[in-house]
């Protein structure tokens, strides 16, 4: 068919009536350039001068099993090109191995044209989602890690003076911070930063730093999370924190809308800063009780911690947080 601005696809399937059902499903779809081959050989040809966006695979092929050709394309392939399966096989363990090979999805025949063009549509949707956030993932843990050095020298001694400092003032701010600090190392071992997990969590402990410029009144507001308290705690902290440390001053701000940090590092420790604290201060307000915590995450306003995170913090860290430091 003439190509048109749609994704390209490569169907490799030697029946021609299952051939052409395929065809009409993605031109239905929006797809742009639908080639058709009828044997791995020439599926291996083609994909050695044109690399698809989609492939469309049947098992069953003429020369050989098209499982073979799953070594090339496929989420586990050097090509990392996403395939749907189309196939008519019956046995339950060989649809399986396909997907273990490295195919995204599988249809089985006979199948219906509306249903095939939406799983194609959300098989590339579903790699190209998961290809942003590698790249996001990449560009994050760069960042990171060319900071590890920095925040090292920069928490040093001062910042371990002022974490000291809350904790002669209030021994419950101080208690909250090494709480925080503790449960934010172990969210950031668990979405797999391991490497600067411990730059993060000194980072959150300083999140209540402000509170140390407030006066007696403001200071109870902070520990009792009244909101105008905690504004000043949170303008204060960032105040004492800028030119000491970054990340350590967007943990202080863990209350402020994403949109407000220009790094990406620093949305993170404050997102990280968010979740933990919104868990330990609602746990610590009756003799410290987990439930209440995750009652407080789940029950969070929209858009005021991120799920991702919650979840997280839910499965892995919850377990493994203690009620006296």
């Amino acid at each position: 068919m003439p190509p048109t601005g749609g994704p390209h696809v490569l169907v490799v399937e030697d029946d021609s009536v299952q051939a052409y059902l395929v065809n009409e499903a993605l031109a239905g779809s929006g797809f742009g350039e639908i080639r058709v081959v009828t044997t791995a050989g020439a599926a291996a040809a083609m994909l050695a001068e044109w690399t698809p966006d989609l492939v469309i695979l049947d098992l069953g092929l003429p020369d050989g099993d098209g499982m073979s050709l799953l070594g090339v394309v496929g989420s586990n392939g050097s090509m990392g090109v996403p395939v749907l399966v189309v196939t008519g096989e019956a046995d339950p363990e060989r649809r399986v191995e396909a997907l273990e090979r490295g195919a995204s999805d599988l249809v089985t025949k006979p199948f219906n044209l509306l249903e095939l063009g939406v799983r194609a549509k959300r098989t590339l949707r579903a790699h190209d989602d998961l290809r942003a956030a590698s790249v996001l993932a990449r560009s994050l843990a760069l960042e990171l890690t060319e900071l590890s050095d920095e925040l090292e020298e920069q928490l040093g001694v001062g910042v371990d003076v002022l974490l000291a400092a809350l904790a002669m003032r209030s021994p419950a701010l101080g208690t909250r911070a090494r709480r925080v600090a503790r449960s934010v190392h172990q969210l950031a071992v668990a979405v797999h930063l391991d490497d600067v997990a411990p730059h993060l969590g000194r980072a959150a402990a300083c999140h209540e730093v402000g509170a140390l410029t407030l006066d007696d009144h403001d200071l109870a507001g902070v520990v009792a999370q009244e909101p105008v308290a905690t504004e000043r705690c949170a303008l204060a902290g960032e105040m004492i924190l800028a030119t000491r440390h970054p990340l350590a001053a967007a943990s202080a701000r863990f209350r402020a809308p994403e949109g407000s940090f220009e790094r990406q590092s620093e949305r993170l420790v404050a997102g990280l800063t968010a979740v933990c604290h919104t868990f330990h201060a609602a746990a610590a307000a009756d003799d410290y009780r987990p439930a209440l915590g995750v009652r407080a995450l789940l029950e969070a306003p929209a858009g005021t911690l991120d799920p991702d995170l919650v979840d997280a913090f839910i499965d892995v860290c919850v377990a493994a947080t203690r009620p006296i430091d």
